[in-house]
């Protein structure tokens, strides 16, 4: 009896990596071309469009004339597509980012006649448990993946059960060309590590990066078949394998983050940070401004908001959103994330104006202002606000000069240059108010709390204290201190994978002083040769703030901030896309003692992955943006710069194979003005954390005036310790603290 292998025909499709989306549109043209006439003279049974529909619609713009050719064939499943809009990464991504990647590709797909799906994840790097959340949460009950998993974890059978999804791993990737090649002696050898792990029958992915269907199919593999002795390869569709397949072994993973058997490149957490930073922004402001404003209101924006996702998740195509691509792809990225902004400024702003039209019963009310809360906090203490005008009992941040949105938002008025005016950004403090509602609330006569001088910063919880050229940050309950400082390292690396080079130099603080001080906050500044941090403070915090500005006029190197902690650290609690991961540390892994790696494996390093919080031994670091943190001993870091000079450099010694192309990316250096922000409080909870990331990320919005107390806006279903992450498709995401139940109501 010969083991069988069900094959699938297949191309995986990067929308842009090594060249720009226009080039690789007219090389899928070529290639869906040839896939469609293959179907169609009946020289091929299958084929499978990479589980995302992105490349298809592109398609279809120059190919309206083979739409119902394409639908025809979906329905004798000859082809299929879905689930996702975009093959996208599950650790850099929010959790309503995934929903919608599949919320828009199942649409699409299912308007296709497209009825079964397959949680396709053949090269993403390392598989989040967010993912199969997202999975489960839209019924689908299969799923394929490949890197990220170590054999002994799923007890060396590739086809297990992750929670309730039937999963297969593709043990030796989805990248397979030889049969291309038709070269019998490879063709054996690659069944043959197949074989090692799989029941029978094996899966065999047949195809790979941008590569063209095996012409006249069935011909090749029935002439190799006639060669084969141990095996017989049957040209099917991966469907028909999981119909065939038994799936009864579980596994106990939560994520799949090992590079034991293949490279999941983690030096793309801290690729171009800037341009995460800004994705960071755009998806906060999406989910929880915007898209709960529309939903609250009842707006009419719901195609807007659809159009604005339709650009964000373009750059959330793995090797755009991983940083490892060429700089005319990022360019376009940074393109795609302005004009996401500037949709959802234009957006928020009109909602606010259509329900000041509405319900503002007063104009300038002297001591009131309506706030709408969209947090998790029962209650907002302190309100950033833009107003012409200043407000009693108000610390002024800073000023520009521009038109008031009052004047913006009549559409019977026609700005001029005198109507230009001072725009103060101003600080007040708040009563009371509710979680996820609206309210006219007074503002209070704050009382300042914040203690400022040359060398220190402080409030009733935490203190920050300049000495002897080092930063130390102490808890005020417990007398906990731990230090901070900045470490650079050189980076002979790239895109894909950190190299450090050379021993790690301390940055040398230079000074310290008040940058200002106010009623509600205060800010020191301490100043580096070519970076300055901005310590920021208000009243009611029990974090405090850090806005971090690099010069940089180095390349290949990397910058860390290290927190320096009182224990070596065994674990951490990372939030992941949807709830947290807790992860067991080796803290006496040393990366650097390892290099060079042997052939052909990648090295392992205690750098992770996370969304915008890390816990290690009582200690938070909250951040937006910042998603690479590593551990060594005592020591926390969090990456706040990392410059190269290719997307994948061969001589890298910690990846014994080159990951991509030997193409220079300039831009990658991130020459020039770099700003991060991250904060630090002494907390060991994760529901707390949860709690003072809504606080740090200021979900909120608010109006100045009074308006009428017939308004009630709530939600009247939240589960007591439920975290609603946000609103998507007039549809909230919640998240119970205690018992980890997800819900999308």
């Amino acid at each position: 009896m010969k083991k069988q292998f069900f094959a699938y025909l297949h191309t995986h499709w990067d929308l842009e990596w090594y060249r720009d989306i226009e080039d690789f549109n007219l090389r899928f043209l070529d290639i869906f071309d040839i896939v469609l006439d293959e179907l169609q003279n009946k020289k091929a049974p299958f084929f499978y469009l990479d589980g995302q529909v992105c490349a298809l619609i592109n398609y279809l713009k120059y190919r309206q004339d083979k739409k119902e050719q394409i639908i025809e064939f979906i329905k004798e499943k000859k082809l299929a597509i879905g689930p996702y809009y975009v093959s996208s990464d599950s650790y850099l991504v929010s959790f309503c980012s995934m929903l919608k990647n599949l919320e828009l590709g199942l649409k699409f797909s299912k308007e296709f006649h497209q009825k079964d799906f397959i949680g396709y994840a053949c090269d993403i790097f390392g598989i989040s448990k967010s993912l199969f959340c997202a999975l489960e949460l839209n019924s689908i009950d299969k799923a394929i993946i490949w890197r990220g998993v170590n054999p002994k974890s799923i007890n060396n059978n590739v086809n297990f059960k992750q929670g309730n999804i039937k999963t297969t791993w593709l043990a030796q990737g989805y990248f397979n060309d030889s049969i291309h090649c038709e070269n019998i002696d490879n063709i054996k050898k690659y069944l043959d590590k197949i074989s090692i792990y799989s029941p029978d029958p094996c899966l065999l992915p047949i195809g790979g990066d941008h590569l063209g269907i095996l012409l006249s199919a069935i011909e090749k593999i029935r002439k190799i078949n006639e060669q084969l002795k141990d095996y017989e390869i049957i040209l099917t569709s991966p469907f028909e394998y999981f119909k065939q397949s038994k799936f009864e072994n579980i596994s106990k993973n939560e994520e799949f983050l090992d590079n034991s058997n293949t490279y999941i490149l983690s030096g793309v957490y801290s690729s171009r940070i800037q341009q995460k930073i800004k994705n960071n922004s755009i998806e906060n402001k999406l989910t929880r401004l915007v898209e709960p404003l529309n939903f609250y209101l009842k707006d009419n924006y719901t195609k807007q908001i659809e159009d604005i996702y339709k650009t964000l998740l373009k750059n959330h195509a793995h090797d755009g959103i991983y940083g490892c691509s060429i700089d005319n792809v990022h360019k376009c990225i940074d393109y795609r994330l302005l004009k996401c902004e500037l949709a959802l400024n234009a957006l928020l702003k009109r909602m606010l104006g259509n329900f000041k039209k509405k319900y503002n019963i007063k104009g300038k009310s002297k001591d009131k202002i309506g706030l709408f809360n969209l947090s998790n906090f029962n209650s907002i203490k302190t309100v950033e606000l833009e107003l012409p005008y200043k407000l009693p009992n108000a610390q002024i941040l800073s000023t520009k000069e521009a038109f008031p949105d009052d004047l913006l938002w009549d559409i019977y008025k026609i700005p001029i240059t005198e109507e230009i005016c001072t725009i103060y950004k101003q600080l007040v403090e708040v009563s009371d108010n509710e979680k996820f509602s609206f309210n006219t609330v007074s503002i209070k006569k704050p009382e300042k709390i914040v203690a400022v001088k040359e060398n220190s910063i402080e409030n009733n919880h935490i203190k920050l204290v300049v000495k002897n050229k080092q930063i130390f940050v102490i808890d005020k309950k417990t007398k906990e201190k731990i230090s901070l400082n900045l470490i650079d390292t050189l980076d002979s690396g790239d895109s894909y994978n950190f190299c450090p080079k050379g021993s790690q130099k301390a940055l040398e603080l230079i000074s310290s002083k008040i940058l200002y001080t106010g009623q509600i906050e205060s800010c020191l500044r301490i100043q580096y040769k070519n970076i300055y941090l901005d310590i920021k403070l208000n009243n009611n915090s029990r974090f405090i703030e850090f806005y971090s500005t690099i010069n940089n006029k180095k390349k290949n190197h990397k910058i860390d901030l290290v927190i320096t902690l009182n224990e070596n650290i065994d674990s951490t609690i990372a939030q992941d896309a949807i709830g947290t991961i807790k992860r067991k540390i080796d803290y006496n892994y040393n990366m650097k003692s390892k290099i060079p790696i042997e052939y052909p494996y990648e090295l392992k390093t205690n750098t992770y992955p996370m969304q915008s919080f890390v816990i290690a031994k009582g200690i938070t670091v909250l951040t937006k943006g910042l998603n690479e943190y590593g551990v060594y001993k005592n020591k926390l870091k969090i990456c706040l710069l990392r410059a190269f000079n290719t997307i994948s450099n061969p001589k890298n010694k910690t990846r014994s194979i080159p990951a991509g192309p030997d193409l220079k990316t300039p831009d990658a250096q991130c020459l020039g003005e770099n700003k991060a922000n991250f904060a630090l409080m002494f907390e060991k909870k994760e529901q707390e954390a949860f709690f003072a990331l809504d606080s740090y990320n200021k979900n909120y919005t608010a109006l100045a005036g009074e308006f009428t107390n017939e308004l009630n806006i709530k939600f009247s279903d939240i589960e007591s310790n439920s975290y609603i992450y946000g609103i998507s498709n007039n549809k909230k995401i919640s998240y119970n603290l205690v018992n980890k139940k997800i819900s999308l109501i």
